[in-house]
């Protein structure tokens, strides 16, 4: 079972995808839940655990208005290179998830790999 922090991580890093346009659409939630379901690092998480770091992450995220704090949130939360590329899968999950390619979702995932300490150019 994935840890507590990782989902957390995960649920942050879509939820700060699909909060960019300024909206979490029913089908981000549902894409979500199946990018849990069928992500190798995540998927034995139990679906009370998930859909309580989901509400969490979107309620928090919602909050704020720019992607500095909630991105340095998850990289505190991450602990490994596994975990780094799980969180990132999650984000790039995100970005699809509303079937819609926004300029702001892009730069959420470009604000996430850098502090992760990633290259953004890959993103």
């Amino acid at each position: 079972m994935a840890s507590p922090a990782l989902l957390d991580a995960a649920a942050r890093a879509f939820a700060s995808d699909g909060l960019a346009d300024g909206r979490v659409t029913p089908l981000e939630e549902r894409h979500f839940l199946s990018f849990i379901e069928h992500d190798a690092a995540l998927r034995q998480s139990a679906g009370r655990s998930v859909r309580t770091a989901w509400a969490s992450a979107v309620r928090e995220i919602g909050k704020t208005k720019d992607f500095a704090a909630p991105v340095l949130a998850i990289a505190a939360l991450v602990k490994s290179a596994g975990e780094t590329e799980t969180v990132m899968r999650a984000a790039q999950a995100a970005l699809v998830a509303d079937q819609e390619d926004r300029p702001n979702e892009n730069a959420a995932i470009r604000a996430l790999a850098i502090a992760l300490k990633l290259d953004p150019e890959e993103y």
